[in-house]
């Protein structure tokens, strides 16, 4: 064997490779030289473990930071080293500190290292030194520990997005890192804004170049800006971007933290933000491919048919701002194969069927996720849109006949909707009492304008009122009820429940926009208040990406300036 750096390396003793076979039945004699497996399957060989994007997805690695050089991320992400912004929560145990203010610097000085004397060996854990480190912001990435001891030495590293998190549940557990004489440890790749240390074992006197955050990100410039003379709404945009930036990893994730994976609703709005700030191709393209998956389909996109209707208004959002024609044409049979399954989900009086038995979901809010009228009729609404918006892309690529049949589809779908018993209520012209239903019925186009006074009057004009639990909405799909009120025009109330809904994460301490959140939530510990996924806790994401809604409504209703046609061929100023 021999050491590199600080990892040790040998030659292997075996290796996998697509010659292996494998059973899932026990055979006796396995063992043996003589043993005939001819009659095994031969096993699917996937690759190298860092080979495939896929393999970094929905935290299914997390055990793979343990082994040395594996670093779970793709070779287009950039990296930058930053010092923690504060040290808290210092508690030496029976030990002692040195120079803890070493820890918030950016240069190492070998005079003034930051040392930890560990004090009487084997003592209980309760009394181990432990400090807890704020980098001040949320970040993706991993924390560093640079050893200058001439021993090994041991630390835990706990995540946390709230110093909450950190100290009683961090998602990811306690990791415990063994780090050899003057060698490099790594905490596993996540988003947080804390980590708690625990100096575990060591010689007496451990010593640390430092202790930091490897910050890994989707290097894109921020071309796309927004400055009003309200510094609030200023830091609402700026948070959205940071917070769709965060997102921006192998792929765009919905979370850094949880659950690293893509998913199409989210990226409706996070890839929104994208178009508008970062003008990226690469990472849209590459999400919007894998999350539709190839010919033919069998499944809506991501098990849930209405993200399958996310997947058109996304690409059209996203060839409005790029004018990336020969990509949208590389999708056209997909485009028109995934309007086709779709349309399966209606019988022939155009009552939605789902006729696949997938998970309905709209939002996480009471009788909007799982099967039921509203999560039906909301997803109606979601379809309708999602074929007007392949009806223009397949327009601009020349499909004129495909066009036209759907937008046919739309329209008979928006008159057997208009006939429905659930275009009005107790509240006459509205869609019912929910705002995210009303306000797709509106962003559809199945909301006529002669109904914007019943659906404001009966349903909208009540966004930001208190609620009780059947009227919470998330900032995900809030994002789509602040579109709605621009289209009804009403962007002034819009801006006011800006400033107090996403407003109020910022004044709560949020540096992202949380993935839930509602205004009448206890202040405590809002962390383990927010309610997502039909729970609540500290494993509630806060950093989502589909939480950045206001980001591109500030630009497109305030600043004003909002594409109509490919590559801003054509605009609203």
């Amino acid at each position: 064997s021999r050491t590199v750096d600080d990892q040790i390396y040998a030659q292997p003793l075996v290796m996998t490779n697509a010659e292996w076979k494998a059973t899932t039945e026990k055979a006796d004699g396995w063992e043996s030289a003589s043993f005939d497996d001819s009659h095994w399957a031969a096993v699917d060989a996937m690759g190298g473990i860092e080979s495939n994007i896929d393999f970094f997805q929905w935290n299914e690695d997390a055990g793979m930071y343990v082994w040395p050089r594996y670093q779970g991320e793709s070779p287009f992400l950039a990296h930058t080293f930053l010092p923690a912004a504060k040290v808290s929560d210092v508690y030496a145990g029976l030990g002692s500190f040195e120079n803890v203010d070493a820890l918030t610097s950016d240069k190492e000085d070998p005079a003034q290292e930051f040392t930890v004397h560990q004090g009487p060996q084997h003592a209980p854990s309760e009394y181990v030194p432990t400090l807890t480190l704020d980098f001040g912001r949320e970040v993706a990435g991993r924390v560093q520990v640079l050893s200058d001891s001439d021993a090994p030495l041991t630390v835990s590293i706990a995540y946390g997005e709230s110093i909450e998190e950190a100290h009683a549940e961090p998602y990811l557990g306690e990791d415990v890192l063994h780090v050899v004489p003057h060698g490099t440890g790594l905490g596993p790749k996540s988003a947080f804004r804390y980590a708690q240390i625990r100096f575990l074992a060591g010689a007496p006197e451990l010593k640390f170049r430092a202790i930091r955050v490897e910050d890994i990100y989707y290097p894109v410039r921020y071309q796309g800006t927004f400055e009003s003379s309200d510094k609030l709404l200023n830091e609402i945009w700026e948070t959205g971007a940071y917070t769709t930036h965060l997102c921006m990893q192998n792929d765009i994730w919905d979370a850094p933290k949880r659950d690293r994976g893509r998913w199409m609703g989210d990226t409706d709005i996070s890839g929104h933000v994208s178009d508008a700030v970062f003008a990226d191709k690469f990472l849209v393209e590459d999400t919007l491919t894998r999350l539709i998956g190839k010919l033919p389909l069998h499944d809506a996109v991501n098990g849930i048919p209405g993200y399958s209707s996310y997947w058109f208004t996304e690409l059209a959002d996203f060839y409005k701002h790029t004018g990336d024609k020969d990509y949208v044409a590389s999708m056209h049979d997909r485009i028109e194969a995934l309007l086709q399954f779709m349309d399966l989900d209606f019988d022939a009086q155009n009552h939605f069927i789902n006729h696949t038995h997938e998970w309905l979901y709209v939002d996480w809010s009471l009788g909007l996720n799982g099967i039921s009228p509203e999560t039906q009729k909301a997803t109606t609404l979601e379809y309708v849109r999602a074929y007007h918006a392949g009806a223009w892309l397949l327009r601009e690529l020349g499909d004129k006949g495909n066009a036209a049949h759907w937008e046919e589809r739309a329209d008979s779908l928006t008159k057997s909707s208009q006939q429905r018993d659930w275009t009005t209520s107790a509240d006459s012209g509205s869609f019912g009492p929910r705002w995210q239903t009303n306000a797709m019925a509106v962003l559809s186009g199945v909301a006529q304008p002669d109904q914007y006074a019943a659906i404001w009057q009966n349903v909208l004009s009540h966004v930001g009122e208190k609620t009780y639990r059947p009227s919470v909405i998330s900032p995900y799909y809030g994002a789509y009820v602040l579109d709605a009120m621009a289209e009804m025009d009403h962007r002034q109330a819009a801006l006011n429940w800006i400033r107090e809904y996403w407003g109020g994460m910022i004044h709560e301490g949020a540096t992202s926009f949380w993935e839930a959140y509602d205004p009448a939530w206890p202040k405590d510990d809002p962390h383990v208040d927010l309610q997502a996924d039909d729970t609540a806790g500290y494993r509630i994401s806060l950093a989502h990406g589909w939480s950045s809604g206001p980001t591109y409504w500030l630009m497109e209703q305030v600043l004003g300036i909002e594409p109509t046609g490919p590559g801003f061929a054509t605009v609203t100023i």
